[in-house]
Parts: C-alpha cells; sequence; structure tokens
C-alpha cells in the first residue's frame, strides 16, 4: 500500500470511528436521550437534543478541499463567521475534538485531532419545505422574508475586483462549468434536446445582454451573500427567520448577483409548489431594493440555479435522481417561458390519450392547461364522472358550444397575461378549433395544433381501463368515440407545418419529447 492510500485508509477508519463515538449521548456533556445522524458527501451531521454538531470529511473535490486537519478547521470557522450574518443566534461556536486513552473526547487537553461546529437545532416543523409542504406559507409571510433578505443584501460587501467587461465571460463560464457536470447524464436522467435548448438559451441571453451585464458589474450589484438560497436553508423560527449554511468553501460562489440569489429562492419555492407565493415577495423586495433590471434577469438566474440542484442530486447517485431529473425539466420550463407566448391545442377523439399528453406537457412547459372536460363540469355545477348519451345533456351542442367559448376567452386572458397555454379538448368541429385560432390571430400569437389518435383496440382497452378505476373526470366510453369518428372535421385550419400528427401508442415520456421538438423548430424563428 503506497503512502497515499495509507494515510487516506487512515483518515478514513479514524472518521468512521469517531462518527460511532458521536452516535453514543455520552460523548456529549450533556447527554441527550439520542442521537440522530444525518450524512452528506461532504459532512456528518449529529442532532444531540438541542443542538447540532458538524464535522466535515477529509474529502477533495473540483469545487472544494477539505483533507486536511488545518483546512477542516478554516472551514468550519469560515462558516461560523459567515452564517452569523443571517442566523447569529444559531451558531455558537467551532470546538476541538480530541482523542487519548479513554477515547474520543469533545473538548479535552489533548492534541486536537478533529474539529466541529456547534449549533443551536431549529425546529423541522418550521423549515420553509415543511411549511410549504403543509401550505402553512402565507404572503405575509413572503413579504418579511422579503424585508429579511433586502436588509442583509442592502449591508452585504460589494465585491470588489470585478473587470465589467469581463463579468459577462464569468458567467458564461459559471454555466459551461454546471453544465460540464451535468452532461454526463443526459440520456440517462433527462433528453439531449432539452440540455441542448436551455445551453442555446444560456448563450443568446449571455450574447444579447451584453450591456446588461457590464451594467450589473458596474453599478455594483455582485455581492458577497448568502450563495446557496434554496428553501431547505430557511426557518420561520420562532425567534424569527434564521437562514443557515451558506457557501463557506469557495467566495466566488458567494460572490453574486443579488438576482441570481433571489432567484434561487424564487425557483425552489416554486418547484415545491409555491407559484402563488413569488408576487407578494417580488413586490416587497423591489420597493425595498431599487432594482430596475431583476425582472429581466429572473428566468435567467432562476434556470441556471434549477441547474445546479439538478446536479447536486445527480451527484449524489441513484437516491438523488429523480429530485435531479425535477430540477433539470423545472430548468428547462425557464427556457419555455423566456419566450413569447403561444397556444397548443391538444385535441383527439376520446380515449387518444390527448388530456395525458397535455398534462405532461403542461409539466415540462410550465405552460397554463385549460381542459374542456373540467371546464364543462365546472360550468355545469357538477363534479366527477356523470355520463350521459353524447349530444344531450352536459353533451348538448349549447352546452359544448358554451365550453369552447368560455376555453377561448380563459385563453385570451391568459395570454394576455403573458402566459402560453395549452387547450385540451376533443376538437372534433372545425368550428371548434376556429374560437381559438381567433384567439391567438387577435392576440398576434402563434398557435399550433398536436391531433392525438392510436389504434382503436388500444382506445377500447383504455376506455374500459377508465370506466373500471372511476377516477377519470372524462366521461369518455367506446360508444362515444364511435359518435365522435363520426362528426370529425378534417383538421384544415391550419398550415401543415402548424400541425402534428401524433400516435399516442408510445410511452408519454416519448411523446411529450417529440411535441417539445417540434414546438422548438417552429417557434425558434420568433
Amino acid at each position: 500500500m503506497d503512502h497515499a492510500r495509507a494515510e487516506n485508509w487512515t483518515i478514513d477508519n479514524a472518521h468512521e470511528s469517531l462518527v460511532q463515538a458521536m452516535l453514543d449521548p455520552r460523548f456529549y456533556p450533556k447527554p441527550p436521550a439520542e442521537v440522530t445522524h444525518r450524512e452528506t458527501h461532504i459532512s456528518h451531521l449529529f442532532f444531540a437534543g438541542e443542538l447540532v454538531f458538524k464535522v466535515k470529511k477529509a474529502v477533495r473535490f473540483s469545487f472544494l478541499d477539505y483533507s486536511t486537519l488545518k483546512k477542516r478547521r478554516h472551514f468550519l470557522q469560515e462558516e461560523l463567521r459567515l452564517n452569523r450574518r443571517l442566523a447569529p443566534s444559531v451558531y455558537i461556536g467551532v470546538m476541538p475534538i480530541t482523542f487519548d486513552d479513554l477515547g474520543w473526547r469533545l473538548g479535552g487537553w489533548a492534541e486536537p485531532v478533529e474539529y466541529t461546529l456547534v449549533m443551536r437545532r431549529l425546529p423541522d416543523k418550521r423549515m420553509l419545505p415543511s411549511l410549504l409542504e403543509t401550505a402553512q406559507v402565507t404572503p405575509a409571510m413572503m413579504r418579511e422574508l422579503a424585508e429579511f433578505l433586502a436588509r442583509f443584501h442592502r449591508e452585504a460587501e460589494r465585491v470588489g475586483g470585478i473587470a465589467p467587461q469581463r463579468y459577462a465571460a464569468t458567467v458564461q463560464k459559471q454555466w459551461n462549468d454546471n453544465l460540464a457536470e451535468l452532461e454526463r447524464f443526459v440520456g440517462e436522467l433527462f433528453d439531449a434536446e432539452s440540455f441542448g435548448a436551455i445551453k442555446k438559451f444560456a448563450a443568446d441571453f449571455i450574447a444579447q445582454h451584453s450591456e446588461l451585464f457590464v451594467r450589473r458589474a458596474e453599478q455594483g450589484w455582485i455581492r458577497d451573500v448568502h450563495g446557496d438560497l434554496h428553501a431547505e436553508h430557511i426557518c420561520f423560527a420562532p425567534e424569527g427567520i434564521q437562514i443557515f449554511d451558506c457557501i463557506e468553501f469557495d467566495p466566488r460562489l458567494r460572490h453574486c448577483d443579488l438576482a441570481s440569489e433571489i432567484a434561487f429562492l424564487l425557483m425552489d419555492i416554486e418547484r415545491r409548489g409555491g407559484k402563488d407565493l413569488l408576487d407578494p415577495f417580488l413586490l416587497r423586495y423591489r420597493e425595498l431594493i431599487d432594482d430596475p433590471d431583476v425582472g429581466a434577469l429572473l428566468p435567467f438566474w432562476k434556470c441556471y440555479r434549477a441547474l445546479v440542484r439538478a446536479k447536486v442530486y445527480g451527484l449524489r447517485g441513484a437516491a438523488g435522481f429523480d429530485l435531479a431529473r425535477r430540477y433539470f425539466y423545472h430548468a428547462a420550463r425557464m427556457v419555455w417561458q423566456s419566450l413569447p407566448p403561444f397556444i397548443v391545442m391538444v385535441g383527439g377523439l376520446t380515449g387518444s390519450g390527448k388530456s395525458t399528453l397535455a398534462h405532461a406537457l403542461g409539466e415540462r412547459t410550465g405552460m397554463a392547461l385549460l381542459q374542456s372536460d373540467m371546464i364543462r363540469k365546472e360550468l355545469a355545477g357538477r363534479t366527477g364522472r356523470q355520463p350521459a348519451p353524447y349530444s344531450e345533456g352536459i353533451y348538448s351542442p349549447a352546452m359544448t358550444g358554451k365550453t369552447y367559448t368560455t376555453m377561448a376567452r380563459r385563453a385570451a386572458r391568459l395570454i394576455a397575461q403573458g402566459n402560453g397555454v395549452i387547450v385540451d379538448a376533443t376538437f372534433v368541429r372545425r368550428a371548434q378549433r376556429e374560437k381559438i385560432i381567433r384567439v391567438a390571430a387577435k392576440q398576434r400569437v402563434a398557435v399550433f395544433m398536436i391531433h392525438c389518435s392510436v389504434d382503436e383496440q388500444t382506445i377500447q382497452t383504455r376506455l374500459a381501463q377508465r370506466e373500471a378505476e372511476g377516477r377519470d373526470i372524462s366521461d369518455g366510453r367506446w360508444e362515444i368515440y364511435l359518435e365522435q369518428r363520426e362528426a370529425f372535421e378534417e383538421i384544415g385550419e391550419l398550415s401543415a407545418e402548424a400541425r402534428l400528427e401524433l400516435n399516442t401508442d408510445a410511452p408519454v415520456e416519448l411523446l411529450t419529447s417529440g411535441c417539445e421538438k417540434f414546438l422548438r423548430a417552429r417557434l425558434a424563428p420568433h
């Protein structure tokens, strides 16, 4: 065994021995009832009663180096210093860990062989992810958070030594480095088309906004801030907001544009289902931080920050792959949302898979989704499955006309607000399709048609399964399909270039990627 390997073996075994010691309540001056342990790729965390003890691993990666005791001590002290800016009552101090004839000790008189950061434990139920999951976050809380961060950002040290003319190149390198680490997951976790679209989006944005990046550097918007501001690092504690675990190992990752900092937070809240909470935060933050460019920068930086989270989870291996995939496709949404709004009609006879596809496409793009089945039931004051004969009851021509008119009005309102729209309906008749096409013409936006179909055996199987499960809002049945088939009017209102005929006898992931490719190719000129 060579010297380096022997040294690593010794360190690894010492750390394993230390972990076992710190899992014993008797290791601590005030022994807790139990000790729980959480491990990351760079640290061990021990939750012992009201306190938390962090020990850094003796690791070295391309982005950090904790390989020596001296470095681990230094970075623990940096972590203490920097985090006291936003959570002074949480960060208590750095303590030595020693080893003598009686074993491992917290403190002691022997020469320190390791160090630990001591923190006060925050209540799990008051962590922002938990509050979001239980729908406890209010607009008032978001305004409070905006005020807290605005105070910190106003007082944060401006980063010197940044050449304004070189700042765009620095940003491009950040993107390139991140994308290079993500590229290994293309084909395994996400598709090449989406990866390429994100890469192009970043390059185009930087090229087109070179003057904006110069202005950001000249005006002092790059400051020494938190650097890792996502929901998991925020607690609405009883004594007030606590923000912890900032980046200490590389100041370059902490020296960022204020727009990038808040984009991280907003992206993560949005991905966790808190989209409606973004406006209260932004309105209050912008009142306190007079930054006229933040709106233009947010989609760009939200995309970047989502990719950072995708990378973090991807590097954790199989256990993190699901979240890596979710964050990546959230980043892909930012690309779609950067485009001018447009309309996609997803049509097809009952059982064709149109609603499944429309929902998946809405998830992937972040576009608003209007579904005829839901709107029809809403207008009729009904819920759930309530089968009725074709062209009767809530499926009468009058009610169908009212449903499509309502969809068109809602689509127009969403487009006017700057949102892209997916409209999910059978679109059996020409007049139904023309209602949506007229909206697009009036709003001067592009409109596309994705028409779904599949063999009739598959239709029968899908409809039988749907009826047996009884969970789908659609009232579609085989006899309805036959009626729709006879009533269907060929699509001639849109050019062949604006239409996609799609056989849905394939996995929905593959179908969605195909639809995205079709739309990107046609939206490129816009």
